[in-house]
């Protein structure tokens, strides 16, 4: 893992930085006191594993250069401890009642240079720090030996046995014109208000369906140990960046998120965010871990307009509701974490009675924050192949590295690998894990083009029914 646990002094760049200050004026500065702790005495030691894994991402990061970013902030940091020990070596000079004046002035002139270049030392030592951060930040984390490296691999299926073979586009089954015919999807209004084709009003059994499926994956999930919990639909701009959500190449977050104008507050694309800065600075108790959480929210996103089938209709929203699993845990805890995130969304498919294959994703396709990623996609009939419909990711101490997440270690327990533990030997620093219970939109696509019935009716799954009052069909 890209781990870090050097904590660099909190120069005023670091104060900048961590104050989450925005760059247009007018915009509010509120600190959050939040600390970064990269460990780059472990990059030092690691760094042609930290390139070889920067180059199987796709990532622009560089690893080489971080390195000598950081060899250059040591060798001023260096030399700003020896300016400061001869002062200090001067001053005791000087606290001699036996110098005679022309020593003691002479100490005066040498100590007046010291002091301006002390100054000028810590504004360089800031600079090269901030260059330093601003480089390191963008490494992604180290890859799980289950991921591929190019490659989906295909791991499971529910409600199948095997792969479909890709089919042709088929838009008489298409969701749209399913749910249009049956009144309850109305993109043309939505276009209307929401000025795109990627929004819709959901109508009668529509919006009631929508309610059903939040209801039923909440629960679901809170049966299983996860607490409910309703997060902001907004979060500053530092913690969205602090999650790892940096895109890669050229594009800049602001083409992936909308943040509102004059302040450091963005709309969420997950709930992930908000949960993950829940816990931001806080220490915790290894005996308390895991920490699970289910969350419903309202998720913003500037996604990319589609192709083909996907051009209008639900796959790609700027708006859409959403129900996410989210767990902080011990390294020793993690994976088993992960495969119990990803067994509830099985679960909640196979409840919902859609059939879907189960996908390790490949380290090309990982986020930065990213250690180990699976998806679920689901049979689309309309275009003929398959679409994500879930995701489960384990963040390893990625994400609570840059919040400051720790945990205090129990004596009693097992220890805790190096890598994971903090400078003081004492605490750890937590893992995070995410998983998708329901994308909304897109399961409800998934059950219109798979549950959908000659006569133009619409089946409804079983287990959502005691959500709708018992209704079994639409139309």
């Amino acid at each position: 893992m890209w781990r870090f646990s050097q904590r660099l002094p909190c120069r005023s760049w670091c104060r900048r930085f961590f104050s989450g200050k925005s760059k247009s004026p007018g915009e509010s500065e509120v600190s959050l006191g939040i600390k970064i702790n990269l460990n780059f005495h472990w990059l030092m030691d690691n760094v042609e594993e930290v390139q070889r894994n920067i180059k199987l991402r796709g990532s622009d990061a560089d690893a080489y250069e971080v390195r000598d970013l950081y060899t250059e902030y040591l060798d001023t940091k260096k030399h700003c401890e020896a300016l400061r020990a001869e002062r200090k070596s001067i001053a005791r000079k000087m606290a001699d009642k036996t110098l005679d004046q022309e020593a003691r002035q002479n100490f005066i002139k040498i100590a007046k240079q010291i002091k301006s270049d002390i100054a000028k030392g810590e504004e360089e030592l800031e600079q090269k720090e901030a260059a330093l951060y601003e480089k390191a930040l963008h490494i992604p984390n180290q890859t799980s030996d289950k991921t591929p490296p190019e490659e989906e691999q295909v791991i499971g299926f529910i409600h199948a046995t095997e792969d479909r073979a890709p089919a042709e586009h088929n838009l008489d089954i298409h969701h749209v014109k399913l749910g249009e015919n049956l009144g309850i999807f109305d993109f043309h209004s939505a276009s209307k208000v929401a000025g795109s084709n990627h929004a819709c009003f959901m109508k009668k059994e529509g919006a009631l369906l929508e309610l059903a499926l939040i209801n039923f994956a909440v629960q679901h999930a809170t049966s299983k140990g996860y607490t409910p919990v309703l997060t902001p639909d907004l979060a500053r701009r530092t913690i969205v960046e602090r999650c790892g959500f940096m895109p890669k190449g050229s594009s800049g977050l602001e083409d992936q998120i909308y943040q509102l104008a004059g302040s450091d507050l963005c709309l969420v694309g997950t709930s992930e965010i908000p949960l993950a800065g829940m816990l931001a600075a806080e220490l915790l108790e290894e005996k308390e871990l895991p920490l699970k959480f289910v969350a419903f929210s309202h998720c913003f996103r500037k996604e990319a307009s589609g192709s083909g089938t996907d051009a209008r209709g639900l796959y790609r929203m700027h708006q859409f509701s959403k129900v996410e699993m989210f767990a902080f845990a011990t390294a020793q805890q993690s994976e088993e974490a992960l495969e119990e995130i990803l067994e509830i969304q099985k679960e909640i498919f196979e409840l919902l009675e859609l059939e879907c294959r189960v996908i390790e994703m490949p380290a090309t396709d990982l986020g930065a924050p990213a250690s180990r990623k699976v998806d679920i996609e689901a049979w689309m009939p309309a275009r003929g192949g398959y679409g994500e419909i879930s995701s489960a990711s384990n963040c390893l101490d990625y994400q609570s590295r840059r919040l400051d997440i720790r945990y205090k270690l129990d004596p009693d327990s097992k220890r805790t690998e190096d890598s994971e533990v903090s400078r003081s030997g004492k605490t750890a620093y937590a893992h995070t894990l995410n998983g998708t219970a329901c994308a909304i939109p897109r399961t409800i696509l998934a059950i219109t083009e798979q549950h959908h019935n000659p006569d133009g009716s619409l089946t409804i799954p079983k287990a959502l029914r005691p959500y709708m009052g018992g209704k079994e069909r639409i139309g």
